[in-house]
């Protein structure tokens, strides 16, 4: 089970929301290449190590928990993510959050909306959580003995 909230997933810093939202809401677009740079340093590289482009090339057998946040770069990437992943056959719960900002998990001290949506996003992570373990428990429970049976 992934719980994914505004990932990277787009390497390439191309989308739309890069553009729109890569400057004064928190994280920059040249934060964003400056981490990048550190993970990828060569550019060309770029497309084998995007989330995205991984995700379009072989499916991911696990449940994911994937949060975006509207005025932040990576949105278009996490999106486009959890779209390619559903594409590819993953069970995936898509959660945009339009009025906050990248980083809204960490700001729930001083804000109600952020706060709001932490405490909605980890209640469903725990309830996505608690059914996999079930259905992983049923799975591997031994069936009953034959009745009569030594």
């Amino acid at each position: 089970m992934l719980f994914l909230a505004y990932p990277n997933a787009d390497l390439s810093l191309s989308l739309q929301s890069v553009s729109e939202k890569g400057e004064g809401w928190g994280l920059s677009v040249q934060d964003l290449a400056f981490y990048i740079a550190q993970w990828v340093p060569d550019a060309s590289l770029l497309g084998k190590f995007s989330p995205v482009e991984v995700a379009r090339a072989q499916p991911l057998p696990v449940r994911t928990l994937l949060a975006t946040a509207g005025h932040d770069p990576l949105r278009d990437e996490g999106k486009l993510l959890a779209e390619e992943l559903a594409r590819g056959g993953t069970d995936v719960e898509y959660r945009p959050h339009p009025d906050l900002v990248h980083g809204f998990l960490t700001l729930d001290a001083v804000s109600p909306a952020a706060r709001h949506a932490g405490d909605s996003l980890l209640t469903a992570y725990g309830v996505l959580l608690s059914h996999t373990a079930m259905l992983r428990r049923d799975r591997n429970a031994l069936p009953d003995a034959p009745s009569g049976a030594t």
